[in-house]
C-alpha cells in the first residue's frame, strides 16, 4: 500500500480502557507497517460529558503503551467547518430542521451493504433506520455526522475500529454519499469477550490502562498481549515492538471475538520482566518498592546500586509483576518480616542452636558475597553434624519471611549481614522460648 493515513478517535468521557487501546494499537501498528500516518483525534463534541482530564489521561496511556502519534486534532477546533457541511446538506436536500436541530434524511428502500476489511460483506435494511441528528439544538455535530467530516477532510484511507460501531457505518456511508465524497476502507475489530464468553467488564479486567501500569505490567507485555487479542502471526505467542510492525496487517485479524485472559497476560509480563534491561528493570524496581510503601526512597538509594541491580535481577524470576518484585523485595530493608502460619511451622525449636550457630559464623565474615555465605553456613553445619536440607528452609523463611525465594546463599548475601544476623538472633531466641 502505497499511502496510508489511520486515526484512534476516542471520546474522552472516561479512562482509556483495554478494548480502546487495542484499538489505538492496531491503528497505529497498520500505519508504522506500511509507512504511514497514524492520527490522534479527540471526539470532544458532546460537551456534557468530555473533560479535560480523561485526555490527559488518554494521551498518558497512550504515550506509556508507546504509541507515538503522527498529527493531533481536537473535534470542537472543527465546528465551524461542520456546520458549514450541514449548510450543504440542507441546500442539496438531503437534511433538514425539526425541534432546533438538523437531521439527516435517510433512504427508505432497499439496502445498504459495508465491504469490511475483516467481516466481509455485512448488508443493512434501510428501513430498520430512522432519521437521525446531525447537529445538534446547541450548534454541536453529532458523532456520526463530525467523524465522516473530518474523515473526509483529513484524508483517512481506512477507518479501523470496534465492531460496536459497525452498525453506524450506513449512516456515514449516507452521508457521504449525499456529499459526493469517496468513503475509506473500513474494517471492524470484533469485540473482546471475558474468560466466561460474556462482554468485557470491570470483573475481567476492563479497567483503566494505567492501573495495569499501577499493577506493575511492563508495557511491552500490555502491547505484546492486546496486538494477540484478535490477531495472529502463525503460533507465535512473543512478539517484540519491531516483530509486531514487521507482520501486523489487517489479513491476521479474525473475524471471532477475542477472549481476555488474565493468566495469559501475567505469563507474557513474566516473560518480558526476564528479558528486560536490568538497569531499566532496577530502576522500575525501586519505584515500585516506593509506590507499594514497601520502603521509602531513602531506604532504596542505601541498598546502593549493585544490591538493586542484583535485587532485580533474582527477584525476576519468581515474580510475574513489578508489584510481586516489590512485595518479594522486604527482606532487604531492616524491617520485622511477618511470617504465614505454614512458614511458622517449618521453624521448630530445635533448629534454635543451628540458627545461633549459623548467625554467628555469617557474623564473622568480612566478605559477604553468595560463595562465602555459602561456605560458612556449609562448615557450621559439617561442625554440627546436620545436612543443609534440615535448616535451608527454616533460614530461608527468617531471612525472607517466605517459603519461596531465590536461591538460599544468594538472598543471604542480598539480605546483608546486619539484617541477617539479627533475623537468625531473634529467631533463634524466639524458638528457645517457645520450649521454657
Amino acid at each position: 500500500m502505497s499511502y496510508v493515513r489511520v486515526r484512534f478517535a476516542p471520546s474522552p468521557t472516561g479512562y482509556l480502557h483495554v478494548g480502546g487501546a487495542r484499538t489505538a494499537l492496531f491503528n497505529w501498528l497498520f500505519a508504522r507497517h506500511h509507512g504511514g500516518t497514524f492520527i490522534l483525534r479527540i471526539e470532544d463534541t458532546d460537551r456534557t460529558r468530555s473533560t479535560e482530564e480523561a485526555i490527559d489521561q488518554i494521551k498518558e496511556s497512550l504515550r506509556w503503551l508507546g504509541l507515538d502519534w503522527d498529527e493531533y486534532y481536537r473535534q470542537t477546533d472543527r465546528i465551524a467547518r461542520h456546520r458549514e457541511v450541514v449548510e450543504l446538506l440542507l441546500e442539496k436536500g438531503t437534511a433538514y430542521e425539526a425541534e432546533g436541530a438538523v437531521w439527516f434524511k435517510v433512504p427508505r428502500a432497499g439496502t445498504t451493504a459495508v465491504e469490511d476489511l475483516i467481516l466481509g460483506r455485512v448488508e443493512f435494511a434501510n428501513a430498520e433506520f430512522k432519521d437521525f441528528v446531525i447537529l445538534r439544538s446547541d450548534g454541536t455535530p453529532t458523532y456520526n455526522f463530525a467523524c465522516v467530516v473530518d474523515d473526509h477532510d483529513m484524508e483517512m484511507t481506512h477507518v479501523i475500529r470496534g465492531d460496536e460501531h459497525l452498525n453506524n457505518t450506513p449512516k456515514q456511508l449516507w452521508i457521504y454519499g449525499a456529499l459526493g465524497w469517496k468513503p475509506p476502507a473500513f474494517a471492524h475489530i470484533p469485540l473482546i469477550l471475558g474468560p466466561d464468553r460474556t462482554k468485557l467488564s470491570k470483573r475481567h479486567g476492563a479497567v483503566s490502562v494505567l492501573e495495569y501500569r499501577r499493577r506493575g505490567f511492563l508495557p511491552e507485555a500490555m502491547v505484546n498481549f492486546l496486538a494477540r487479542l484478535g490477531w495472529s502471526h502463525g503460533d507465535q505467542e512473543l512478539f517484540s515492538r519491531d516483530e509486531l510492525i514487521r507482520y501486523f496487517d489487517l489479513e491476521g485479524v479474525g473475524s471471532s471475538a477475542a477472549v481476555f485472559d488474565e493468566a495469559k497476560l501475567l505469563w507474557m509480563n513474566h516473560e518480558w520482566l526476564k528479558q528486560a534491561d536490568l538497569t531499566r528493570l532496577a530502576n522500575l524496581l525501586a519505584e515500585y518498592i516506593v509506590q507499594e510503601g514497601v520502603a521509602t526512597a531513602e531506604e532504596v538509594a542505601a541498598l546502593g546500586r549493585e544490591r538493586l541491580m542484583r535485587a532485580a535481577e533474582l527477584l525476576r524470576e519468581r515474580n510475574k509483576t513489578l508489584v510481586d518484585m516489590a512485595h518479594a523485595a522486604l527482606f532487604l530493608f531492616s524491617k520485622e518480616l511477618s511470617v504465614t502460619p505454614e512458614a511458622e511451622e517449618i521453624l521448630r525449636p530445635e533448629l534454635a542452636a543451628p540458627l545461633e550457630r549459623i548467625a554467628v559464623a555469617l557474623e564473622a565474615l568480612d566478605d559477604f558475597s553468595p560463595g562465602a555465605v555459602e561456605t560458612a553456613v556449609r562448615e557450621t553445619l559439617a561442625e554440627l553434624g546436620l545436612p543443609l536440607k534440615a535448616v535451608a528452609q527454616a533460614v530461608r523463611v527468617v531471612i525472607t519471611g517466605r517459603t519461596v525465594s531465590p536461591g538460599l546463599f544468594d538472598v543471604i548475601s542480598l539480605a546483608g549481614k546486619e539484617n541477617v544476623v539479627r533475623r537468625l538472633r531473634v529467631a533463634s531466641r524466639g524458638l528457645r522460648e517457645r520450649v521454657k
